[in-house]
């Protein structure tokens, strides 16, 4: 028999997960999930893809707010009521919405665990964004889907190939199910639990934040489980797929321990089976610290020769196109046009002069552009 095992909910975006014994399974996902979420002045959406210290923040929710309790200790509370009420223009993905920012106090408090000026911001009753192929299903600060659904023997099946030791919590699902087989999930297309039906409507597409430690806050050094990953679940364009991204077809309270019923089957998605990338990241790592230049365009900036390029250039002010931050998915891949680079992994060195600028560090002085 399958059954739901766990809930969790994450009532801000790339912080601490709660876990439930039951939740409201609404349209837009289960109830306070991603309802906050730290945003740049402009409004573009932070994560611990970046900050992965953001997963040693404790959200709780309140009756009126939001109660945070930072890694440090320190703990703020900010209410519904103190939220601007003006909407203002929000970005995730690409996806341009709109939401509420948060008083001066909370921001300028937040603001001091990272190194730019941040925001908190809140969804509002009113929600503006939808799913980018569903557009009449609303949705919250997810990275594109209401619910993800994770199989826990699919977990297990990882671990055993893994080197390195697994949490569940680290893919950062909402529904846990037991009592399935391994990887089982790929051929759902309809399931119910308890009385809520839900669509399996495609994989979920893994990045660096699956190597980050829930209980440290900091990421694995041999990009673990995303390298293991990376062999057995890869498909023709580079994604690493783990997990569902489900939508909900009618709404419903769920509990842990009701029946997952099968109500309609597809062909799993096929993957390709690859070998081990080597990581080079120790070699790169014991060269001596120096300044470097770095020439973007027509505008040079001080860096060093220790930091990957996409860093330097984000801490600089630059937007540099990224999704995994691991060097899989070749989103914020540049030109080199001079100069020469240590790649953290061999696939980090593309093709006529690309390289991806997540996964490699200025070895001198380089000068890089987008073609």
């Amino acid at each position: 028999m399958i059954t739901l095992s766990r809930l969790y909910t994450h009532p801000v975006k790339s912080m601490r997960g709660v876990r439930l014994s039951h939740a409201f399974a609404d349209i837009s996902g289960l109830t306070f999930d991603r309802n906050f979420m730290v945003t740049t002045l402009e409004g573009k959406f932070i994560t611990a893809r970046k900050y992965p210290q953001m997963l040693l923040f404790t959200p709780v929710m309140l009756n009126n707010g939001l109660h945070l309790r930072a890694p440090n200790g320190e703990s703020a509370t900010v209410l519904y009521q103190d939220f601007d009420d003006k909407q203002s223009p929000t970005e995730v993905w690409g996806n341009h919405f709109h939401a509420l920012i948060a008083p001066e106090a909370i921001n300028s408090w937040l603001s001091t665990f990272f190194d730019e000026p941040v925001q908190l911001r809140w969804l509002s009753p009113q929600l503006s964004r939808r799913v980018k192929e569903h557009q009449d299903v609303p949705m919250s600060f997810a990275d594109g889907y209401p619910f993800l659904l994770i199989n826990e023997a699919s977990v297990q099946e990882l671990q055993r190939r893994c080197p390195a030791s697994i949490k569940l919590e680290q893919f950062r699902g909402n529904l846990i199910i037991t009592g399935a087989k391994p990887f089982e999930e790929d051929t759902w297309k309809t399931i119910q639990i308890g009385d809520v039906i839900f669509t399996l409507d495609r994989p979920c597409s893994r990045c660096i934040l699956t190597t980050v430690s829930p209980e440290k806050g900091i990421k694995h050094p041999h990009s673990e489980p995303l390298a293991t990953l990376q062999t057995f679940r890869s498909d023709e364009t580079g994604d690493v797929d783990f997990g569902q991204n489900v939508i909900i077809k009618n709404t419903g309270v769920i509990r842990v321990g009701d029946t997952l019923t099968v109500l309609e089957t597809k062909p799993a998605k096929q993957y390709l089976v690859q070998e081990r990338e080597s990581d080079l990241a120790a070699n790169s790592l014991n060269t001596q610290a120096n300044k470097v230049s770095l020439v973007f365009g027509e505008t040079e900036y001080t860096g060093d020769n220790q930091n990957v390029i996409l860093e330097q250039l984000e801490s600089n002010g630059l937007t540099i196109p990224y999704s995994c931050r691991a060097g899989i998915c070749g989103r914020c891949k540049i030109k080199l046009i001079s100069g020469e680079v240590t790649p953290l992994k061999q696939s980090a060195i593309k093709e006529n002069g690309y390289i991806l600028a997540c996964s490699c560090i200025p070895k001198t002085s380089v000068k890089l552009a987008f073609n």
